[in-house]
């Protein structure tokens, strides 16, 4: 395959009228400064210059030089050429042709040597003849690993050569000639005349002639010498200012990957290839025209759009090669010219792609006018945050390579030219696109397998065809318009949902499940607390009788009333919810632990009818409100005289059932409103799911307040099953609850996975099923639960969606990494939708919509909160609503949705997005951590990262040790550089860490030492000496944490380099990470000296 190089020529012409006076009178002035440009270089001229002096080597030449030795002669910069030759070939004829081409290019026969580690250009004599070997092998599959092998040579850019070849023979008439060039010698440009040149010298010397080329008056070496000498002075210094206000503020590009980041890029990569029709380059050719823009820029428009549907940036950032040569001597030469130059495109706004196409043409012409800036000029000037584990400014590369044509004829042979597996690639991705006259445009994508399966590759390219056709046909269609997705997929992406399921009892109102219960098992044991039974028809006799106190007190009491249950656990509480229901009410559950003003704030903005409660916690309310006190004479004597038969049910289905307040982002807690229908589903789905059944005992744990709640008591006694409710005193002590859940012989329950892992599995021989939600957990605690034929449920749901909406069954066997949340549960759906309402591809983040039977009517009393909140559905049908979760998802192959966090929890540092909920997972999986919280501080007016730590039971992890773990599974800039071990995270009213009240971190306190310590040999106080110049701080002890003093991963890499400066030692970034203090690196230091 050639190696990508954009060398097509830039027209530069006014734009038509509709773009506007300024922007025509923009793109003339651009035009004449172009010419003036030119004019400038071609007075000029280069001439050639001595060979008995130093030759330097070009700016590009001297950065592939220095990545080659980075790379320690890894094959990532070599340009392998392929040609299917068919025919009668000659291979004596080939070989002189080749060795033709070699002693007419001398940078094909030049080495470069160093000189006090400097490198030059050393020039080799013209060779007598080329070594071109003959391979003979007997499958189309033999020759192809025979050329990859070829395409993986190691070259030695000190002793060189820099050109190897190979020519192998399948068949008498079927030949592959093979040339692979070191790209320090080579770039798209000359591969196309290097091609020309040979085909040209082998029909030539078929004919018993010279191949007739004029000689070359000046050779790459006189260009090296000339650009030197032209870059020398402040030519470049209004580029320069171009570059520098262009790139201001870079964005990093934030490609949805398959696998994480590694911490550092070993460049392996491979390369998918497809065709695009030739109707569609014609097409966008038209296109291009019409518009006064050239085919790069169009392409580049709609790659752009495609960039920012699949990361949601606006800001989108791609390198591309520009052939670099501005003056026509250049034009036969071989050698290194192209440059990598940077086009920053804005898609904000949504604008059309005629839009976005006049803002890619302005980025296109700007790099062009100002391309002579060599790639390392502009990353020294423009100074990013360096990350080994990213190409430094870009990492998608996008390119548009020459016209040529498909296939050619020469000496009665056939010739095409054809791709070949390097094995690399230099990019997170490469796009290539070539040009093939009367055949179409190939689409050339060379990926990270680090990063990328081919899967999601394959779907990219499928992803930009389709948004070509669109543009093409449409160039006013808006890039939030551009439909990604074929009319199968987009039906798979909306269909990946568990069938619906129709239950016998849905037209039921909740408390009717537990009347039916109780009369088809009167005696059967309902729930159990404290040792005391309830069975079932004493529970609906008394919840019959406080219904008719209810009915009795407050006439006006019936559907949509609100009462409030002020009450401790045990039975009582659950004969005032369903009392509530009976009555035809919605009850609101209001935890006796919460703060009297909270207490007072959901009573008054509920708009309680009454609050049921005792005498004892009524003192928590104003004297105002009205209540129904269960200990009161009055009420004692009604619950024995009254009549304990069912009444007559007012509420429907659509009625409301219950109101669950949640915490507000404005600080005000939210009221959502449950109707009967959603609840009943739900019940009915969780029975279906865990096939739960008289005998079975299902755990009762949850904050009656909260929603959770729902699956204990109605999970159990809508089944038939009996509820453990779980006293208060064992809630907060594992060995009590285990006593508990043992002893009651529990077999199905819903726990947080922060009270689960201090359990022990083995002690719960009964337990058959859990569903475990939340928030996130480590695959371990599935693992050592998930045994035995034990079921573990992962539930995800909002209290708008009503209790769960989602489930995955973990399966058996070792799972690895935080499970995902699965699919939707019975007559519930959920889309990831990107931010203008289009589903997103597979593997692509979005915002995680849920909709079906779960979702919930709205927020009581907030009409504008429940329309921003709750959206008709786009994709279903009308009437249908979906409720904004927040969260941010994906699926994967098969569907499965994965949680991705909060879409307001995303860190910015240094313009990397960074998900805490990848870091918090890397840490769960270190042994000694239970649970992790990792969130931004502002410290100096600079973002960095801070962990917070609860360790496992016993364990004692320290900072150094979990930061080196964390190094070799993800990125620098997303290790923490602080981190602060907690006994206990802080809980909010709901039971969620509250990171709000989080300990601050203190500046020497992680894995720093106190007081100073000052250095005690040469190398120590050498790296003190760095370290206060590279961190600004008078102070440094050699105990002292990199990270905890300030330190972070821009400066992290400013020190290691300075320290590979200072002592000619390159030190592995684990050693730098894991030993990040002075006296540390001191000794691992003195170890590689000595």
């Amino acid at each position: 395959m050639p190696s990508p190089d954009t060398s097509q020529p830039i027209p530069v012409r006014p734009r038509a009228a509709r773009s506007g006076s300024a922007d025509v009178a923009r793109a003339r002035r651009a035009l004449l400064d172009l010419r003036a440009r030119r004019a400038e270089i071609d007075r000029t001229d280069i001439v050639p210059v001595p060979r008995d002096r130093m030759l330097p080597l070009s700016s590009a030449q001297q950065r592939l030089w220095f990545l080659d030795q980075l790379m320690h002669g890894q094959p990532v910069y070599n340009a392998p050429t392929i040609l299917r030759v068919r025919g009668p070939l000659d291979p004596a004829a080939l070989r002189d042709a080749l060795t033709s081409v070699v002693r007419r290019h001398e940078v094909l026969r030049t080495r470069y040597p160093t000189e006090r580690g400097v490198p030059h250009q050393v020039i080799d004599p013209p060779p007598e003849q080329v070594d071109l070997p003959v391979v003979e092998v007997a499958t189309e599959d033999a020759a192809r690993e025979e050329l990859t092998r070829l395409a993986r040579t190691t070259f030695d850019l000190e002793r060189g050569p820099v050109l190897c070849a190979r020519l192998v023979r399948i068949a008498a008439d079927d030949h592959l000639f093979g040339l692979c060039v070191h790209h320090i010698a080579t770039d798209g440009w000359s591969n196309g005349v290097m091609i020309q040149e040979l085909l040209a010298g082998y029909d030539a010397r078929c004919g018993g002639t010279g191949p007739g080329l004029p000689d070359l008056p000046v050779q790459y070496a006189d260009y090296a010498v000339w650009q030197r000498e032209r870059f020398a002075g402040d030519v470049l210094d209004r580029q320069i200012d171009y570059w520098r206000a262009r790139l201001a503020d870079l964005p990093v590009l934030n490609l949805p990957t398959d696998h994480p980041r590694p911490p550092e890029l070993s460049f392996r990569g491979t390369t998918f290839t497809t065709d695009l029709p030739d109707r569609l380059r014609v097409e966008l050719t038209d296109l291009a025209r019409r518009e006064q823009a050239t085919l790069l820029s169009v392409l580049l428009a709609a790659f752009t759009a495609l960039l920012t549907r699949h990361t949601s940036q606006h800001d989108i950032v791609v390198g591309s090669l520009f052939s670099g040569r501005t003056m026509p001597a250049i034009d036969p030469l071989l050698g290194f010219f192209a440059n990598t130059l940077v086009l920053r495109t804005s898609t904000a706004g949504d604008p059309t792609f005629r839009e976005l196409l006049t803002r890619a043409r302005e980025t296109v012409l700007g790099a062009h006018l100002n391309q002579e800036v060599d790639f390392d000029r502009l990353v020294a000037e423009i100074s990013p945050d360096r990350d080994p584990s990213r190409n430094p400014l870009f990492q998608v590369c996008f390119t548009l390579q020459d016209a040529m044509a498909g296939r050619g004829s020469v000496g009665g042979l056939t010739v095409t030219q054809e791709a070949v597996q390097v094995g690399t690639s230099r990019f997170d991705l490469a796009v290539h696109i070539t040009e093939l006259v009367g055949q179409g445009l190939q689409l050339w994508m060379e990926f990270s397998t680090e990063l990328f399966e081919e899967a999601r590759i394959r779907r990219l390219a499928a992803q930009f065809a389709r948004v070509l056709d669109q543009v093409v046909a449409n160039p006013d269609v808006r890039v939030g318009e551009l439909s990604l997705l074929g009319p199968e997929e987009h039906a798979a992406a909306l269909g990946h949902a568990r069938a619906p399921v129709s239950f016998d009892r849905a037209d039921r109102c909740l408390h009717e499940l537990v009347q039916e219960q109780a009369e088809a098992t009167p005696d059967a044991p309902a729930c159990r607390y404290l040792g005391i039974t309830t069975s079932y028809g004493e529970l609906n006799a008394r919840a019959n009788r406080l219904a008719r106190v209810l009915r009795d007190r407050y006439p006006g009491l019936g559907a949509e009333s609100v009462v409030g249950v002020l009450l401790d656990r045990g039975p009582a509480l659950t004969v005032a919810l369903l009392a509530t229901l009976k009555a035809g009410g919605a009850y609101l559950p209001i935890d006796p632990t919460f703060p009297p003003e909270r207490v007072e704030y959901a009573v008054r903005d509920a708009g309680c009818v009454t609050v049921l409660t005792t005498g004892r916690l009524a003192g928590l309310l104003s004297d105002d409100v009205p209540v129904v006190s269960l200990d009161h004479p009055d009420t004692m004597r009604a619950m024995v005289d009254l009549p304990a038969d069912d009444l007559p049910t007012v509420a429907t289905t659509g009625s409301a059932a219950y109101v669950i307040y949640t915490s507000g982002s404005t600080g005000r807690p939210k009221g959502v409103v449950v109707e009967h229908r959603q609840i009943v589903n739900f019940t009915l789905a969780v029975i279906d799911m865990f096939r739960l059944k008289q005998g079975d005992r299902v755990l009762q744990f949850a904050n009656p307040a909260f929603d959770t709640a729902a699956f204990d008591f109605y999970g159990a006694l809508a089944s038939g099953a009996t509820m453990i409710q779980a006293p208060t005193g064992t809630l907060h002590h594992p060995g009590a609850l285990e006593n508990l859940m043992r002893n009651e012989g529990v077999t199905v329950t819903d726990l947080p996975p922060t009270v689960l892992a201090m359990l022990d599995p083995d002690r719960l021989p009964d337990l058959r099923a859990l569903f475990v939600g939340m928030e996130p957990f480590p695959a371990e605690l599935v693992n050592n639960w998930n045994g035995s034929g034990r079921e573990f449920h992962n539930g995800y749901g909002p209290t708008e969606a009503t209790v769960a909406c989602i489930d995955y069954l973990c399966p058996d066997g070792v799972l690895a990494g935080v499970p995902p949340i699965g699919l939707p549960m019975a007559n519930n759906t959920a889309y990831v939708l990107d931010e203008f309402g289009q589903v997103a591809p597979p593997g692509v983040s979005g915002e995680l919509y849920v909709g079906g039977a779960g979702v919930a009517r709205g927020y009581l009393g907030r009409p504008g909160l429940t329309a921003d909140r709750f959206v008709p559905a786009p994709h279903g049908p009308p009437g249908t609503r979906l409720y904004r979760t927040g969260d941010l998802a994906r699926r994967d192959e098969n569907g499965i949705l994965v949680f991705q966090g909060r879409a307001d929890s995303q860190i910015k540092i240094r313009g990397m997005r960074i998900e805490p909920a990848e870091i918090e997972a890397a840490l769960l999986d270190h042994p000694d951590v239970h649970q992790a919280v990792v969130v931004a501080v502002t410290d100096k007016g600079a973002a960095r990262l801070v962990a917070y730590l609860l360790p496992v039971a016993g364990a004692k992890p320290t900072p150094a040790e979990v930061r080196g773990r964390l190094v070799d599974r993800l990125p620098l800039f997303m290790v923490p550089t602080a981190f602060v071990v907690v006994p206990a995270f802080p809980k909010n009213a709901h039971g969620k860490i509250d990171r709000a009240r989080l300990p601050a971190p203190q500046e020497t306190g992680e894995g720093g030492a106190p007081g100073h310590v000052a250095p005690r040999t040469e190398t120590e106080r050498r790296l003190v000496d760095l370290w206060r110049e590279t961190l600004g701080v008078d102070e440094v002890s050699v105990d002292d944490d990199f990270f905890a003093v300030g330190g972070n991963s821009m400066r992290f890499v400013q020190i290691a380099a300075r320290i590979r400066e200072a002592f000619d030692v390159s030190l592995e970034l684990r050693t730098l990470f894991t030993t990040p203090t002075v006296a540390g690196l001191a000794e691992a230091l003195d170890g590689r000296l000595s």
